[in-house]
Parts: structure tokens; C-alpha cells; sequence
């Protein structure tokens, strides 16, 4: 029975090795706002753009689409993105890197949906493209 739950102990601490292909890398500079080729776009229930300082004004469980530069991990899974219009924090879970390397010099296309923590506004991120 010990030799089972070492067993079990030593694949669940291998796991994060496992995961680590793909992610955030530090390495790099993201270009000044001004710039930034392309920019945030945001897709409302209605099919309509909005600005990064329009996401306070979204509802819960929208889905929207940004264009930017990641430009440092805030946590676990929270990053911070960049757009020529401002900032969004957004939460992408491991499985969602799909083994791609993201620079702040990287230009990223990410779709997710908003989520409100209090007055802070996130973004879950489904699927992230290198652009």
C-alpha cells in the first residue's frame, strides 16, 4: 500500500514538469502602446467592438476577443496584457498555452470570458493564438 501512494506521490509531483511546455517567457521587451500594430478588440452580445476601458461597463460571462502584448505573470495563472488602449488581467490555465512560448514582444490574439472578482474585472482565457 506505501508503494502505491509513493507511486501516486511522485506522478502528481512530476505533473507540473510535465505542464511546463509552452507559456510565459520574460525574455523580451513589449514595443510602447503607440506601437502596437494591432489593439484590443472586445465582442459584446451584440457583435460590437469596444475599448479596453469599456470592459468595466461588460456583464459577467461576455465574450470577448484582445489583441496585445503579454506583459507580466501578476500570479499563479494571471497575466497582464497590454493594448495600445490600456491593460487587462487576464487568467489562462496551463492547458490553454497548447505548448506555444509567449515573449512581451509577441503580439497575442486571446478569447475568454469576463468575469468579475469584486470591482476587478478578468478575463478567462479559452484559446490564445500567437500572431
Amino acid at each position: 500500500m506505501n508503494k502505491i501512494l509513493t507511486l501516486c506521490l511522485a506522478a502528481l509531483l512530476a505533473t507540473p514538469a510535465l505542464a511546463a511546455d509552452g507559456g510565459f517567457n520574460p525574455d523580451g521587451k513589449a514595443p510602447p502602446p503607440k506601437d502596437q500594430k494591432d489593439g484590443y478588440r472586445a465582442v459584446t452580445d451584440n457583435q460590437q467592438l469596444s475599448a479596453t476601458n469599456q470592459l468595466a461597463h461588460l456583464s459577467t460571462g461576455t465574450w470577448v476577443t484582445l489583441q496585445g502584448n503579454l506583459l507580466r505573470q501578476t500570479g499563479k495563472n494571471t497575466w497582464e496584457l497590454r493594448d495600445q488602449a490600456g491593460t487587462a488581467q487576464l487568467q489562462i490555465n496551463p492547458d490553454v498555452w497548447q505548448g506555444q512560448e509567449v515573449k512581451p514582444d509577441d503580439l497575442i490574439s486571446v478569447n475568454g470570458t469576463l468575469l468579475r472578482h469584486g470591482n476587478s474585472v478578468l478575463i478567462q482565457v479559452k484559446k490564445l493564438h500567437l500572431l
